[in-house]
């Protein structure tokens, strides 16, 4: 039923949060206040939570804060969010074109989740990379299953070669993070996220998450740290969330490390091995699955 409703914003944290667990359905890691807050508490931006009403009961939210810095609405979190939505009860999903209605203001709504036909009718903004798990018992069951004959010799190829040192998998050595932010900031110099002092706070904030497990995988080479990955697992999904690798002394060091990282993911008996959002020259190759996810924008016209 597409009911007329009535807004009102919310921007108190306190009520926000109640909000926030009133509604949201947790199926996602990005559908949890705890990781969304890791992002929100360090810019502290205005809270903009458009609210339906039917009458007096609350039926949905579209949770939004307002960028300072760049002028529009965004998700709450930031736009680093994936797989983003309004939260509405069942009965009132029909009305989800009048929350996004609400919007009177430049705003930039990134990765939606087209879930109904509100957000299928949006324009696309790129895609999520996954790899179904559950018929995979190792890497090299994806391997034989996503390459062909030349690329699965290729596979042998630099995985032999990369075997002829002595490699050992460490996972959870807390202090490694720092060496993952200072392999990522080598080799994508001003374009690693990690320039930025709050994404190295957020990082850290995530080994303390208690809504999900976390895998800080260290691979040493014939004694020497040269990878460091960190995932997070949530509701059967492991989400890989960065890399840093010395590519420079170990080739092919980072490609070796994603597999063993499915590996774990495998072990852990995780159905979904989630590379995130953007192809960045490797999801695509690798035959990753890629999910759409749309895009809302609302523009103000130019004045002279």
């Amino acid at each position: 039923m597409n009911t007329p409703l009535s807004f009102k914003i919310v921007s108190d944290i306190e009520t926000a949060q109640e909000l926030w667990r009133q509604f949201t359905d947790n199926l996602t890691i990005f559908d949890t206040w705890e990781f969304r807050y890791c992002f929100y508490k360090y810019e502290n931006y205005p809270l903009h939570f458009i609210v339906g009403y039917d009458a007096d009961l609350p039926v949905g939210i579209l949770p939004l804060q307002r960028n300072i810095n760049e002028g529009y609405l965004e998700f709450f979190g930031s736009s680093w969010m994936e797989e983003t939505k309004a939260y509405l009860l069942t009965d009132y999903q029909p009305c989800m074109s009048q929350f996004y209605e609400q919007i009177n203001e430049p705003a930039k709504l990134s990765a939606i989740l087209p879930f109904e036909n509100y957000s299928q009718s949006l324009p696309l903004d790129d895609y999520n990379y996954r790899l179904q798990l559950t018929d995979y018992s190792s890497y090299q069951d994806f391997i034989d299953s996503r390459f062909n004959a030349k690329g699965q010799q290729t596979w042998k190829r630099k995985i032999k070669k990369l075997l002829t040192n002595q490699i050992e998998i460490k996972y959870n050595n807390w202090e490694d993070l720092d060496l993952l932010i200072e392999f990522n900031k080598k080799t994508f110099k001003e374009d690693s996220s990690f320039t930025n002092p709050d994404r190295v706070k957020i990082y850290y904030d995530f080994l303390e998450l208690q809504c999900c497990e976390k895998f800080l995988k260290t691979i040493e080479v014939n004694g020497v740290k040269q990878s460091v990955t960190l995932s997070l697992k949530y509701n059967d999904v492991f989400y890989y969330m960065n890399a840093g690798s010395n590519f420079e002394e170990v080739p092919n060091i980072g490609s070796y490390a994603i597999l063993m990282d499915i590996d774990k993911a495998i072990a852990e008996n995780a159905k979904i091995f989630n590379a995130l959002m953007y192809s960045y020259n490797w999801k695509e190759r690798w035959h990753l699955d890629a999910v759409a996810l749309n895009k809302f924008e609302k523009l103000l016209p130019q004045t002279n």
